[in-house]
């Protein structure tokens, strides 16, 4: 079995001014940035440590949401103390955003709102730009009651998925549109170039690792790409850079993967079927907390 609690909290935002002229940068690039700001400067009482060191790490909010500290002999991440966070970006505007929390992280709601409220007040981007928070909704209920306060009493949702012995497949024809780019290395490299069962690899691989690090991971049989009965058709996809600067490696960076529509036409399980519907929902591939890797698929 497979599960995972989550919380799509979406922010309406009104911004005070207009955004035509604002830093040419990558909108859910700042919102990170931002969110990882406030969060420190709220929640960090040991400013001359390290979180790695630091005796609060393991209750503390920025240090669970954005260090994501876990030991380096562990199992999903050998050989790094870092975890994939438990959050992602999805459908970022000028008007509003999606902030997907996951696991223990949906119990931090009201940190995350309060980040994003004093963002509102400092400003965005280089020209700080204020926004007010007119709206918060986890699906279509809204929480906002004050820009104070929210509504903390609604449980997280959760995406399960249980195995049986019905391995029957069947056949449909899949559309799938990368939103955002996805990023994931094919035979060691990024590239446009992917076959499949590289797709469907890298959708098992974010699933592997959000339920094994923040749901649940139990009894998994073995998913072997090689038997994968469909293949891509009719794509029309492209690699698309943004731009990052990394205030840890102190450098300027390139950030893209590959945004487009393709088809997939063949025979499809149920836990393939699974895997698309799951990272519609959590983002797939590689830097899912900038943003990347939003995708939506339609089944015919």
């Amino acid at each position: 079995m497979i599960e995972l609690r989550y919380l799509p909290v979406t922010f309406k935002i009104r911004f005070f001014s207009a955004l035509e002229c604002v830093s040419s940068v990558h909108y859910a690039f700042v919102l990170r940035s931002v969110l990882g700001f406030n969060l420190r400067s709220m929640c960090c009482i040991a400013h001359g440590k390290n979180c790695p060191d630091c005796m609060y790490n393991k209750t503390c909010a920025y240090a669970y949401i954005f260090e994501t500290i876990i030991p380096q002999d562990n199992s999903i991440h050998a050989g790094t103390d870092r975890a994939s966070h438990p959050f992602s970006f999805c459908n970022c505007s000028d008007s509003s955003f999606t902030v997907n929390l996951f696991g223990k992280a949906c119990d931090y709601l009201p940190y995350i709102y309060a980040a994003f409220y004093k963002a509102g007040q400092k400003g965005l981007f280089k020209e700080r730009v204020p926004f007010t928070i007119e709206d918060v909704k986890i699906g279509e209920n809204s929480i906002l009651i004050d820009e104070e306060n929210i509504d903390t009493s609604i449980s997280p949702m959760k995406w399960k998925f249980s195995f049986d012995s019905n391995n029957q497949k069947i056949e449909k024809e899949i559309l799938l549109e990368l939103k955002t780019p996805l990023r994931f290395k094919t035979k060691g490299k990024y590239s446009t170039a992917f076959s499949a069962q590289d797709f469907m690899q890298c959708l098992f691989r974010r699933a592997k690792t959000l339920c094994f690090l923040y749901g649940t991971f139990e009894n998994v049989p073995f998913y072997d790409n090689n038997n994968i009965e469909f293949e891509i058709m009719d794509g029309n996809i492209r690699w698309k850079d943004y731009e990052h600067y990394s205030a840890r490696q102190k450098n300027a960076m390139q950030l893209g993967g590959i945004v487009g529509t393709f088809k997939l036409k063949g025979k499809f399980s149920d836990f393939d079927l699974a895997l698309l519907d799951f990272s519609r929902i959590v983002n797939a591939g590689k830097n899912t907390n900038f943003g990347l890797g939003q995708m939506d698929f339609w089944v015919r």
